[in-house]
């Protein structure tokens, strides 16, 4: 009997500006709703919707902020008025705001926003200069350094087919990876995620790959708690790189040969003439994956069906032309 074909994936739960899911907290009294997050994510998530400048008492609508001064450590000043300065209450609100994210799997910030913006957010280096596009957001600034292995991205990702696939990709692994821990830290446990993520691991980089099996191999009980902190941070760290369709066609090649003893030599040359469009270009990463699922579910005693790289997420949110 042939495997199903996508596994159950459990509901995710994700921190996200509250403006990308339609609330009027905007300073002009709007909102910037994402079709994608509310219209298909929403399928599969539980928002946590958030606006450190409502939440630290501006008001809707209220008076516009810019960030101003040094880079690394900016102010957010009133834009009117320069004397107004929100930058401790929004670090404040921040902190405060890092316990209600357990169990948050991801965040979706707002692009650009003083308060929110990841990254190319304008900061002056005076009120009336011209800015550079270079700063962070204050408020997302504090939830990045403080949650370090969380997934986090701005709302344009999501129309970016290889920025989406990453981010998602990214955010299962995590949950899979906060599952591991409510369960109950063990060795066997950890071996087990390990082998999910192999395929998926090696599609980053398979020098990475080979450092977090060096790094399985020499663990023991005592040692366990550390040996996941540094495995979780070197895994999320790699998979933060997206991967190149050099990568991904070895992986693909690889898991192929798995199978290649089950197949027909038609199939078997069939499956190699996807592997080598997809290569030259001509083919879609989905595409190639989907011909190689194919094999993979009515091949299930070998196990690949298990791999995370062929069923990283659910399936209706993969990017079409990806």
């Amino acid at each position: 009997m042939s495997a199903p074909r996508e596994p159950v994936f459990p509901r995710i739960k994700l921190g996200v500006s509250a403006c990308l899911v339609g609330e009027r907290v905007r300073y002009d009294g709007g909102h910037k709703r994402h079709a994608f997050l509310g219209d298909i994510l929403a399928a599969h998530a539980d928002y946590l919707p958030i606006c450190p400048e409502a939440g630290i008492g501006m008001g809707v609508p209220r008076p516009p902020i810019h960030l101003v001064g040094e880079r690394q450590q900016p102010h957010a000043l009133g834009l009117q008025d320069p004397t107004r300065d929100v930058t401790a209450q929004l670090q404040q609100f921040g902190a405060r705001t890092l316990g209600s994210l357990d169990g948050v799997s991801g965040y979706i910030f707002k692009k650009n926003s003083p308060s929110c913006g990841l990254r190319q957010v304008k900061v002056f280096a005076r009120p009336g200069r011209y800015p550079q596009r270079n700063g962070t957001g204050i408020f997302a600034r504090v939830i990045r350094e403080s949650l370090p292995l969380l997934p986090v991205e701005e709302e344009d990702a999501l129309d970016n087919p290889q920025r989406r696939d990453n981010f998602l990709c990214r955010v299962y692994v995590y949950r899979r990876w906060q599952d591991l821990q409510a369960r109950g830290l063990c060795s066997a446990g950890l071996g087990a995620f390990h082998a999910v993520h192999e395929s998926l691991v090696m599609a980053h980089s398979r020098a990475a790959f080979g450092r977090l099996e060096k790094l399985l191999s020499t663990a023991t009980e005592p040692t366990l708690a550390e040996t996941a902190a540094q495995y979780i941070q070197a895994l999320m760290t790699t998979l933060a790189r997206p991967a190149r369709r050099s990568q991904h066609c070895t992986v693909l090649a690889q898991l192929a040969g798995e199978l290649k003893p089950l197949l027909t030599p038609r199939q078997s040359a069939l499956l190699a003439g996807t592997l080598a469009a997809y290569l030259a270009g001509n083919l879609a990463l989905t595409e190639a994956i989907d011909t190689l699922r194919s094999h993979v579910d009515r091949h299930a005693q070998l196990g690949l069906g298990r791999q995370a790289y062929l069923y990283p997420y659910p399936d209706s949110l993969r990017p079409s032309n990806y």
